[in-house]
């Protein structure tokens, strides 16, 4: 082979390693504090802080929350832009029909975007 045709292999390799790597840039991650013990996607998170990490893929999105370097549970969720930055951020809770207590969505500080959970 060529030295053109091994540059060309080379700089295609770049460019697949760097999308790749770009690529795994694309979730978001914040931590909240949970409050007390909340149910989601069927699993319950004791109260304590979490980090919370989602993608995208507009509307939907998927999220996990990870404590301790361990994801303790993915859940569906929509995200949406209400179109204005909130102060503070804050867990919004809704009561399940049995009593427990579920995530109904999380408003990040700074941030427009606000992750909807529906149970």
């Amino acid at each position: 082979m060529s030295v053109r045709k091994y540059l060309g292999i080379f700089l295609v390799s770049v460019v697949l390693v760097l999308a790749y790597a770009v690529s795994g840039f694309a979730k978001a991650a914040r931590n909240v504090d949970i409050e007390h013990a909340v149910v989601v996607s069927g699993t319950t998170l004791p109260a304590g802080q979490y980090a919370v990490r989602w993608e995208a893929q507009s509307p939907q999105a998927s999220v996990e929350f990870v404590r301790n370097r361990k994801v303790v549970v993915s859940a569906p969720c929509k995200l949406e832009d209400r179109g204005k930055k909130y102060d503070s951020s804050t867990v919004i809770y809704a009561t399940n029909p049995d009593g427990s207590n579920a995530i109904s969505e999380i408003r990040f500080a700074g941030s427009s975007e606000v992750l909807v959970f529906s149970e």
